[in-house]
């Protein structure tokens, strides 16, 4: 059996939730897996569970931080005593903090996962902990070289660490389902949390100039977040209403039916490590890829390993850029289509969680056991 500690995990939304929930189920076709989750809402939750429950098995646990930590870390104990297990993975440093001593003691290997956000410590005590934790687990796999570099440069001694690119949802071929007021051409898409690093201002900005050129063209903006209601008086600002859409959260299904219709993907991240947030890769730019469309980021944090530059994409040395970009892009549909379809080869040969998943079970079936 694998166990897998999580803080993050469906139908909560979010790209670690993304990830965790792909890995389990692949690693479900060959181990029996079992997840040991926070609770996110009680009747989301059983309904999620329930459509699982013949792949994986998931248990829950909520109540306040402090309690929840402990009942996890209770019920590990039993399975531990109860199964033969194989390894436990946990979604981040934080969910073996209370943990990765008693798995040492029993000799039972821990992989560690290494996203980006989690590992910039905020003062001396979240960095010691995160620090102390990393090198008491037996293996840390990170999103992208540059979050591995990120955790070296933290001062982590812990040399059994490595990185692995996640895998995407290739939806395709799934039912689509329809999004109101889809109705516009070009269509560009931010699909993410609507966070500042995000940089969905400067392409609202890049956006008011480029009405001029094309009048129908159409910004949509998946996602929720704290930075709404700071967007929406921004399109209003800059009198672009009709030209922007804000469709929330969206399902696989509706992603299908948007990413169908849509010209460019454009999410030029910013620096925000000051504020703790960073991107560790970029998933979304892989999920476009699956569509042939080519996607428009910056160099900042490991999104120039999702989205390779003049390849299956552009990454902007300057944000400010963002308006140019979207404009050469538009204007060259050859260029545009070249890209797009770079971008899905890329994503086909290297990405499925099917091949993916290859890349973990070598690490589990090859993991050292720390004593």
């Amino acid at each position: 059996m694998i166990i897998i500690l999580t803080q993050c995990f469906p139908p909560r939304l979010g790209g670690i939730e993304n990830l965790v929930e792909s890995l389990s189920l692949e690693l479900s076709k060959v181990y029996e897996v079992l997840i040991l989750a926070d609770q996110y809402n009680k009747s989301e939750d059983n309904l999620y569970d329930s459509n699982f429950k013949n792949n994986i098995s998931i248990k829950r646990f909520g109540g306040i931080k402090f309690l929840r930590k402990r009942k996890k870390i209770i019920d590990l104990k039993k399975y531990l005593k109860l199964k033969k297990i194989t390894c436990v993975i946990g979604d981040s440093w934080k969910s073996f903090e209370l943990s990765v001593d008693i798995l040492n003691n029993q000799s039972i290997p821990s992989i560690c996962l290494a996203h980006g956000n989690e590992i910039i410590p905020k003062n001396f005590y979240y960095k010691k902990r995160l620090i102390t934790t990393y090198d008491k687990v037996s293996k840390i796999v990170c999103n992208s070289n540059y979050t591995k570099n990120l955790i070296k440069n933290i001062g982590v001694t812990n040399q059994s660490i490595a990185y692995i690119h996640p895998g995407a949802q290739n939806n395709i071929n799934f039912p689509d389902k329809k999004i109101q007021k889809l109705n516009g051409s070009p269509i560009i898409v931010t699909l993410a949390r609507l966070e500042k690093r995000k940089g969905h201002s400067y392409i609202l900005s890049a956006i008011e100039k480029l009405k001029k050129e094309y009048p129908n063209i159409l910004y949509v903006i998946a996602g929720s977040g704290e930075e709404l209601s700071s967007l929406q008086r921004l399109v209003k600002t800059l009198d672009i209403e009709n030209n922007v859409l804000f469709v929330g959260n969206i399902n696989n299904n509706e992603k299908n039916f948007l990413f169908k219709k849509t010209d460019l993907l454009v999410m030029p991240t910013t620096d925000e490590s000051g504020n703790r947030s960073i991107e560790g890769f970029g998933i979304a730019y892989i999920e476009a890829a699956f569509y042939g469309i080519p996607s428009i980021a910056s160099n900042v944090g490991g999104t120039p390993e999702a989205v390779l530059h003049e390849e299956t994409g552009l990454i902007l040395s300057n944000i400010n850029d963002v308006y140019l970009s979207i404009q050469n892009l538009l204007s060259d549909r050859k260029k545009v289509e070249k890209l797009g379809k770079n971008a899905k080869v890329r994503a086909e040969k290297y990405f499925l969680w099917s091949d993916v998943v290859k890349k973990y079970l070598h690490i589990i079936n090859n993991i050292d056991k720390k004593n």
